[in-house]
């Protein structure tokens, strides 16, 4: 599982050292021989690395090449996905749910795929609810971490003001306390329940800012919860009617779950796409504008192409990138590299604060109509929109 804390400590491991993507998913593995098929193109990926590695550091790479290929021999996968960090002082290995591509560098970290991962990937909330027990997951890069769960039992003192029960012709009979009553009593046993885990979600889901949650269980309890959530979280919440709590694998539940989310996803990201281009203020749309917005620190949101790319310019100097062809860069004067869009992208919103959204299938269909990429502008830029 990959952790917040790893990631931001990422940028900071030693250079020179090696990175790996791998895709690692057993469903499309062939074996030869003894050798897994990942195992073979990592090698691959290697030599044609190794071409491009300075004279002086082809030592050390290629005995971090040995290390890792010895380390994927020695201990089989069975995750999608693995990416390593690997260097003389170095060693970060982190198995992930969700599909990589094959990526072998050498130099500073490589966190580009890392962070389009994490922007496609978004964390989401897993309330899973039955008669007597609620949990709570983090469902993140395709795996459910359990945070909390909750217990539910009836008062005794309650269940004593029955009285005793008798049988009458294959009648269950209720004396002492009404039969109503207690029916009431436990109605009310599980709004308090409810509004108990909507509360503990509540909280978490905003501290962990989570773009959906989805509670699951049997239609009473669901509607329950969700019934008590705050508006705001409610808008984001989608209901599962699946009792699922008697499944006693982890597995098992995620592989029933997993459909659910990713068909919401794909309908709210579509969502998404047509709320953004049907803006006519307050947005921008298209490479060239969002890029130029991005950088004035006027974006909030943006919203891309999964595997959207290109060659950019980008000063040595500032740091400013566009897509223009003047080898000075147009902010300072300075001279300009040529870069990678997919690379710098990821860059440049965390350093301006900007979350990303990735979009595949229909919402990528349309949002590549309109140029690949689209942004919401802050809200002082709102305003200034709006007196234009």
């Amino acid at each position: 599982m990959l952790k917040s804390g790893t990631i931001q400590s990422l940028p900071d491991l030693p250079a020179p050292l090696l990175t790996i993507y791998l895709d690692t998913n057993p469903a499309k593995q062939m074996i030869r021989g003894l050798k897994p098929d990942y195992l073979t193109r990592f090698e691959s990926q290697a030599k044609l690395t190794a071409q491009a590695v300075p004279t002086g550091d082809l030592p050390l790479f290629l005995e971090q090449v040995q290390r890792v290929g010895a380390y994927l021999r020695d201990h089989p996968l069975q995750c999608r996905g693995v990416v390593i960090f690997a260097g003389p002082d170095t060693w970060e290995f982190i198995p992930i749910q969700v599909g990589v591509e094959d990526e072998v560098r050498w130099g500073t970290p490589a966190l580009a795929q890392l962070f389009w991962l994490l922007d496609e990937h978004k964390p989401h909330g897993i309330v899973l609810v039955g008669q007597e027990r609620g949990q709570i997951f983090l469902w993140w890069l395709g795996e459910m971490i359990e945070l909390e769960e909750k217990e539910f039992r009836m008062e005794p003192s309650k269940v004593k003001e029955m009285g005793p029960v008798s049988r009458t012709a294959g009648v269950r009979v209720s004396r002492g306390t009404d039969h109503d009553v207690y029916e009431r009593h436990v109605d009310a046993q599980y709004a308090h329940y409810h509004r108990q885990i909507a509360a503990d979600v509540s909280r978490w889901c905003t501290a962990e800012h989570l773009n959906s949650l989805f509670v699951v269980g049997l239609v009473k309890m669901t509607n329950g919860i969700r019934k008590q959530l705050p508006p705001g979280l409610r808008e984001k919440t989608a209901v599962i009617e699946k009792d699922l709590v008697w499944v006693g694998s982890r597995a098992e539940v995620e592989k029933r779950i997993e459909p659910f989310v990713e068909k919401h996803e794909r309908e709210r990201k579509v969502v998404l796409v047509d709320s953004l281009l049907g803006e006519s203020r307050a947005v921008v749309i298209g490479i060239d504008e969002t890029l130029v917005q991005l950088q004035q620190g006027k974006i909030r949101d943006l919203a891309v192409v999964k595997g959207l790319d290109g060659s950019l310019r980008q000063c040595l100097k500032c740091s400013w990138a566009d897509r223009t062809q003047d080898p000075a860069c147009p902010a300072c004067g300075g001279e300009r590299e040529v870069v990678r869009l997919r690379e710098v992208l990821p860059q440049l919103a965390r350093r301006y604060s900007v979350s990303v959204e990735v979009v595949a299938d229909e919402a990528a269909r349309r949002l590549q109509e309109a140029g690949g990429m689209g942004a919401w502008l802050r809200e002082t830029e709102k305003k200034e929109y709006a007196q234009a």
